[in-house]
C-alpha cells in the first residue's frame, strides 16, 4: 500500500515537471512555430 502512494507521488511529481519543461520549450518555439504556419500555402477550404 505504501509503496504504491509513492509510485504514484513519484509519477505526479515527473509530470508536474516534464509538464513545466514542455511549457517553457514551447515558449522558447513559439516564434519558429508561427512563421511555418505563416509560410504554408493557403488551402481554399480554412479560409
Amino acid at each position: 500500500m505504501a509503496s504504491t502512494v509513492v509510485a504514484v507521488g513519484l509519477t505526479i511529481a515527473a509530470a508536474g515537471f516534464a509538464g513545466r519543461y514542455v511549457l517553457q520549450a514551447m515558449k522558447h518555439m513559439e516564434p519558429q512555430v508561427k512563421q511555418v504556419f505563416q509560410s504554408l500555402p493557403k488551402s481554399p477550404y480554412c479560409q
